[in-house]
């Protein structure tokens, strides 16, 4: 009966663990060129204006089937463009370490808005021609919380916050282990 107690705590631990662990991901949107399906989106969402963030694409061979992540060569040739207001930027393209088929590049968006993304040039032997746009890039104020100045600066508060989730949940989870090896150990 113990056991079982000490086994649904370890449990309940956990989970807690990964529900404070959670981060929201929101939706990139998809296009399909021929064979190649490319995912897009910002990598900080939801995009505040005068903060650095950056764009994210991930391209896919979906010509056998299933979608492969691309090599970094296909991708050389393909030229993204970020749009605003009659400008436009030639974006850098820099493979994700780690993520086959991922490219980001950095970005600072100056000005609340739609943005958009040019996509040309080829995809392997497949021709590139798309526009599309972007999540909205929204205005400081809409996210600022409180609206007047405080005494610490937004990133001293957020650094802060985050250490705080860091160290609990490195505790629930030292606990949720402890709990597990005391059960084991007893149902022995």
């Amino acid at each position: 009966m113990l056991n079982k107690k000490l086994s649904a705590i370890a449990c309940l631990i956990t989970l807690l663990v990964l529900i404070l662990n959670f981060q929201v991901a929101f939706a990139h949107e998809t296009i399909t060129v021929g064979d190649y399906e490319i995912v897009y989106g910002w990598v900080n969402e939801p995009p505040i204006a005068g903060q650095l963030n950056g764009v994210e694409i991930f391209v896919n061979h979906t010509g056998a089937g299933e979608g492969q992540p691309v090599e970094e060569h296909i991708v050389h040739t393909l030229v993204v463009e970020l749009l605003y207001g009659g400008e436009s930027k030639t974006l850098t393209l820099d493979p994700v370490f780690d993520t086959a088929g991922a490219f980001d590049a950095t970005v600072l968006p100056a000005i609340p808005g739609i943005y958009s993304l040019k996509f040309s040039g080829t995809l392997g032997d497949t021709s590139v021609d798309e526009e599309v746009e972007l999540e909205e890039v929204q205005a400081v104020a809409s996210v600022q919380f409180p609206s007047g100045a405080s005494a610490n600066s937004p990133a001293q508060s957020a650094a802060g916050t985050a250490d705080w989730l860091v160290w609990l949940s490195l505790l629930l989870g030292l606990l949720g282990v402890g709990l597990g090896a005391m059960a084991l150990r007893k149902s022995r």
